[in-house]
């Protein structure tokens, strides 16, 4: 038998190596909205994934609108925050997952498959066909994922002049979950998309480069993206809130996006938290600021592998659990202050489609 077609069966029953991811799924349509049917991306969408430089010049632009990098400074020099609850997420990083406790001659041979698969890996394509299924694993029940297409409907992060975001690969909700008059209010926040269909309030991206690509565009684009993810899950945990439009935004300084970055055979997971701006400046918008989890080298040793790939799904994890709490709460201010009980929408994320309960999240 071809050994191609050995290595395909082992993964098939390995929790490490589950069988190649499809393209990015879109989830099927759920909402009261007409469906469009169209996936496809336009030439000038991908055309614009190509002719923008995530160089230098695009992080000083990001910057300058108070989106920061890990390890960048405020105007004024100092440090950047770390989000309140920085210790706390690192903390459930390393929760071990009962599928990735294996024996160490089986985790031997999981890691020796994975340095093979991550040295044949060296274009972008393979890495999202043949790495993103290794991380991602079996697929949580109840969540809906995307990729590779510009999030168009979102409001400008900056000044209008940053194209649309192309992450790689993201998690979010599916559209029902939140009540229709919330996601028509909050539109240009936290729906990415006009296709209905399509994931509602990322909050856990992933950017990967071939071996050859850049690490600096990959971070560019990874900051982006994380910015977008943490407007988004404030603009859920505002509202219903505010006590007037004329009153300052409130933020409490931690931080409910996580986004991965992966590079032959490098993981690096952070987090964004949205602040206060720092800079004084007229239109009181926000500052973002990513914070680095954690790095493994997950083609280092067996125990690093183990480690980086429990951190990863940890994350995924543990931002599913932040964005449906984040739903259900305004669901429910919602219902609160129409002086009603909506019965579809009233537990939010602890609902699927038409409302049946969705079990609590278990460790895989």
């Amino acid at each position: 038998m071809p050994s191609s077609k050995i290595q395909h069966r082992q993964r098939e029953k390995n929790p490490l190596h589950p069988p190649p991811y499809p393209e990015p799924p879109h989830c099927y349509q759920i909402s009261m909205s007409p469906t469009k049917t169209s996936s496809r991306r336009s030439p000038r969408d991908k055309a614009a994934e190509h002719t923008t430089n995530y160089d230098e010049n695009f992080q000083d632009h990001l910057i300058s609108h108070g989106v920061y990098p890990p390890f960048s400074r405020y105007p004024d020099s100092t440090g950047l925050s770390k989000p309140g609850n920085f210790a706390d997420i690192q903390r459930r990083l390393l929760i071990r997952r009962p599928s990735l406790m294996l024996p160490p001659d089986s985790l031997e041979k999981e890691y020796s498959e994975f340095a093979t698969i991550n040295a044949e890996a060296g274009e972008k394509q393979l890495v999202m066909k043949e790495i993103l299924p290794i991380l991602e694993g079996k697929k949580p029940p109840f969540t809906r994922t995307g990729g590779g297409y510009p999030f168009k409907n979102l409001a400008p992060l900056t000044d209008g002049t940053l194209p649309s975001a192309i992450p790689d690969f993201y998690h979010g909700a599916a559209p029902n979950q939140l009540n229709p008059v919330i996601r028509k209010q909050l539109s240009d926040q936290i729906i990415p998309s006009k296709q209905s269909n399509r994931p509602m309030a990322p909050n856990f991206f992933i950017e990967v480069k071939g071996h050859a690509g850049s690490m600096l565009a990959a971070r560019g684009k990874a900051c982006y993206d994380g910015a977008l993810g943490a407007r988004a899950m404030h603009s859920l945990q505002q509202f219903g809130n505010e006590s007037s439009t004329n009153m300052p935004a409130n933020y409490d300084g931690n931080a409910y996006t996580m986004i991965s970055v992966y590079q032959s055979g490098f993981l690096s997971i952070y987090a964004t938290h949205p602040t206060s701006s720092r800079s004084n400046s007229p239109d009181n918008h926000p500052d973002y600021v990513m914070t680095q989890l954690g790095q493994w080298a997950l083609s280092g040793d067996p125990e690093t592998f183990q480690q980086g790939i429990t951190a990863y799904r940890n994350a995924r994890d543990l931002a599913q659990e932040q964005r449906n709490e984040f739903i259900k709460q305004a669901n429910e201010r919602y219902a609160s202050a129409a002086g009603g009980f909506d019965e579809e929408y009233s537990v939010g994320s602890e609902c699927t489609e038409y409302g049946k309960p969705i079990p609590p999240i278990s460790l895989p």
